[in-house]
């Protein structure tokens, strides 16, 4: 079975994007967590009141540096519970300006997504930890991935396609962890990072349901803020492409 998401526009009406959800058949809707914070424009303080009082899903998208873990864990899971939710999205990221990175930078990673896996897990909140592109450097390559996933193997993969290099390296980090749950956008193989509506860049997703993610079943999340026309647009052709065979 398939849930399809999609993220927040964080910058638009709250209602509104519940109302378009609804009316375009998404299941639930992504919200970022950064610094501590839900991001979401002009809504009451506190926000996770404000959100939960409309009872729509929402699934965490929580964007962490290396000293997050620590500082931001308890709060993060403080929300998680809140919302009684049971999973939880980790994107693990390093800012040039803010990360001294080494070959040892992976392995303390690893040790951090340990630390936060017994402490969710105990809870019964599962843990997906997303790829990097090459722009963050770490967690990126199928070797790091290895390390991550060897480590923890009862962590689970959220498969962000737009952070491939090619089709090549999309079946070797699906070789590494099956994904249970997929960011959607498009790019451009030569470009370093980026997500574009469904058709203006060069993935195919076609190919990429039916010859490396086939019958897939998990969480599908849209990552495009742009217009209305542009999601609806690229939602109908990603569920076009979703074959099974």
């Amino acid at each position: 079975m398939i849930s399809f998401g999609r993220s927040l526009r964080w910058f638009n009406n709250y209602e509104y994007e519940i109302e378009f959800s609804k009316s375009n058949e998404f299941d639930f809707m992504q919200i970022w967590f950064q610094k501590g914070k839900l991001l979401i424009d002009n809504v009451d303080e506190p926000h996770e009141v404000y959100l939960n009082k409309y009872n729509f899903p929402l699934i965490i998208h929580a964007v962490f540096e290396m000293d997050d873990f620590e500082t931001y864990g308890k709060l993060l899971l403080d929300l998680v519970q809140y919302f009684k939710h049971n999973k939880i999205i980790i994107h693990p990221i390093f800012p040039p300006s803010n990360s001294i990175i080494t070959d040892r930078t992976i392995y303390e990673l690893s040790k951090k997504i340990e630390w936060l896996y017994k402490i969710f897990n105990n809870l019964g909140i599962k843990i997906y930890i997303e790829n990097n592109s090459k722009l963050d450097v770490v967690n990126y390559s199928v070797e790091d991935l290895k390390v991550v996933f060897k480590d923890n193997p009862d962590v689970e993969l959220l498969l962000d396609i737009a952070h491939i290099d090619s089709y090549e390296h999309l079946a070797s980090i699906i070789d590494v962890k099956y994904p249970k749950m997929l960011h959607i956008a498009d790019k451009h193989f030569s470009t370093l990072h980026e997500h574009l509506p469904i058709g203006e860049g060069d993935l195919d997703f076609k190919i990429i349901f039916k010859k490396y993610l086939n019958c897939f079943e998990g969480d599908i999340i849209l990552e495009i803020p742009e217009s209305d026309d542009i999601i609806i647009d690229s939602f109908r052709k990603i569920k076009d492409a979703l074959l099974c065979t």
